[in-house]
């Protein structure tokens, strides 16, 4: 796929180079030429701008891409500027980086129906978190919903999902067991090097280090982790 982010700050140069990683087309914009120094090998393109000029916008290809991505953070006045001019070009897909909630209502008034607030978005993963012990990895799917991976309950060690009945007794869905890599190998941090499997056997113990991914309410989740 392939995106355009304006605004490589530390959100958007962190947004692009992982979209780059991932194997994505990535133009990434911004009006500060050290920026665009320090990131010209690890985004696909890097372009020098003034986002705020209509003529130096109508340039871009916005009819070749999937997403454009105003990440701009600092200047509220240059977010809200371009921003207006992407809806005046009628790009077809376009998500605003919002500071604060009066921000994030001027963006709405515009029409920017996709926003996002990343320290407030981050402020909620971190609390929940906090609250949802032995969870590795959260993502929130609304203020209600979020899909978890975590840890084996040190209580089902040895149990099998058939017996732990996750669905009926937590209202939860298994979307994935993940099991560690075999004897020898070393687990990395971030545990990418585990087998994951999506149809595990339901009258299989579960083991100490074996992840579940499961998908439902915050709260059922909070209950399951701690039950």
């Amino acid at each position: 796929m392939k995106y355009i982010i304006i605004g490589l700050g530390r959100f958007g140069s962190k947004l692009a180079s992982d979209l780059t990683q991932l194997g994505h087309e990535v133009i990434g914009i911004d009006n500060h030429e050290e920026r665009l120094e320090e990131l010209k090998d690890s985004i696909t393109t890097v372009m020098k701008m003034d986002s705020t000029s209509m003529n130096a916008m109508q340039s871009l290809p916005w009819d070749d891409v999937d997403a454009v991505i105003v990440a701009i953070g600092e200047n509220i006045g240059a977010s809200i500027l371009t921003l207006a001019i992407l809806k005046n070009l009628k790009v077809e897909r376009i998500i605003g980086r919002a500071v604060n909630q009066m921000h994030r209502e001027i963006l709405k008034q515009i029409g920017i129906e996709e926003i996002v607030l990343p320290l407030e978005e981050i402020a909620w993963h971190v609390s929940t978190m906090l609250q949802l012990k032995n969870t590795l990895k959260l993502t929130e799917i609304n203020n209600e919903y979020a899909i978890a991976e975590v840890n084996l309950p040190s209580k089902y060690i040895n149990h099998c999902l058939d017996a732990i009945n996750i669905k009926g007794r937590f209202d939860l869905r298994l979307v994935a067991v993940k099991v560690p890599p075999e004897e020898n190998k070393m687990t990395t941090i971030f545990r990418r090097n585990y087998r994951v499997f999506m149809d595990y056997d339901i009258n299989k113990p579960l083991e100490e280090k074996d992840i579940l991914v499961v998908v439902g309410k915050v709260s059922d989740i909070k209950r399951f982790v701690s039950d």
